[in-house]
């Protein structure tokens, strides 16, 4: 471990554990739009792997019924591991440039959704299929940048759940997305031994991060921080996306 790298994945994770912490969201993004600053996209996607892992069983083990969530959510999640499976064994193979430009385009998916998006009712009859067709974009997405809040947050918007049921249901669905991307990435090398120590690293400090963010949740404004959050995702992604195209036309 290099003194740099270990300073810039602690930075990154503890900062995106805080927001994790305030907002219930946006570690992968975060952290992602943190690291590609002075990593590769595809070494990003790996250190992200274990500080996820734990963060999101951190935030299921506060879940109020795991039983509830597996009966509600089984064929979201069902879905997405296979197609996830899938699209993780092809991440590697596509190059940073293309892997850049997705992440680019996952953080303005998450962004502009979060800041203008719409109230979308999802009548009870509609949620199985809704399941289905945004369970497999999550997984789609996922595997391929390990960031798949998308489609889950605007899921779970549409079924207009509580504050409360929608950071367990986040909790339970990253979770479960977590096992076909260990396993897809560790078969192609992008998450690897190498990085375990960083992934400890990032762990602790997004935990930290997490229960700093908690604490503050009651004293900061929760609607602010979140639209300052976002904004800055949004130019972060601009400027990935932007570094893609340029490469892509060199």
């Amino acid at each position: 471990m290099t003194a740099e790298l270990s300073g810039i994945v602690g930075i990154s994770f503890f900062i995106a554990g805080i927001i994790k912490g305030l907002i219930g969201i946006g570690l992968p993004t975060a952290a992602l739009t943190l690291l590609t600053i002075s990593v590769t996209p595809l070494e990003a996607i790996g250190l992200n792997v274990m500080p996820m892992v734990v963060t999101n069983l951190y935030q299921l083990c506060k879940a109020d019924s795991i039983r509830q969530l597996i009966s509600s959510y089984w064929r979201f999640a069902g879905v997405m591991m296979v197609c996830m499976t899938g699209t993780a064994l092809l991440a590697a193979s596509l190059g940073n440039d293309i892997i850049r430009l997705m992440i680019a385009i996952s953080i303005f998916g998450f962004t502009l959704n979060q800041l203008f998006g719409h109230a979308l009712y999802l009548p009870p009859h509609l949620d199985r299929p809704f399941q289905y067709v945004l369970g497999g974009l999550a997984g789609l997405i996922g595997g391929l940048t390990s960031a798949w809040g998308v489609p889950i947050t605007i899921y779970l918007v549409m079924k207009n759940v509580s504050p409360k049921q929608f950071i367990d249901a986040t909790g339970f669905l990253v979770t479960i997305g977590c096992v076909p991307i260990i396993f897809g990435y560790s078969v192609t090398s992008i998450f690897h031994l190498g990085i375990i120590g960083y992934g400890i690293l990032g762990s602790l400090t997004a935990i930290a991060g997490f229960a700093i963010g908690e604490r503050l949740r009651p004293f900061v404004s929760a609607v602010f921080f979140r639209k300052l959050v976002l904004v800055l995702f949004l130019f972060m992604g601009l400027r990935l996306g932007y570094a893609s195209l340029t490469s892509f036309m060199n």
